[in-house]
């Protein structure tokens, strides 16, 4: 399932490792209540559209099965 959550304010990303050795991004945001979020995004090639106080909307791929996967699958910058 795929939703799009609007006006987000990005505050930054954090590259990181899993443990088979693969690259992702750790993206922290505030929604336009103003709640602080974190989700990951598995494309590390959008590294420079998370640059602080950037407004966009991101697309999410929710996963749900035994666990619930949620992870960015695009950004649009506003």
């Amino acid at each position: 399932m795929k939703a799009q959550i609007n006006n987000v304010c990005i505050r930054g990303c954090e590259p990181k490792t899993n443990r088979n050795g693969e690259g992702y991004l750790l993206v922290r945001f505030e929604e336009s209540t103003g709640a602080p979020a974190e989700l990951v995004d598995k494309n590390m090639s959008r590294r420079e559209y998370y640059k602080r106080d950037m407004i966009g909307d991101i697309t999410i791929d929710i996963q749900m099965g035994k666990w619930t996967n949620i992870r960015i699958v695009d950004f649009r910058e506003r």
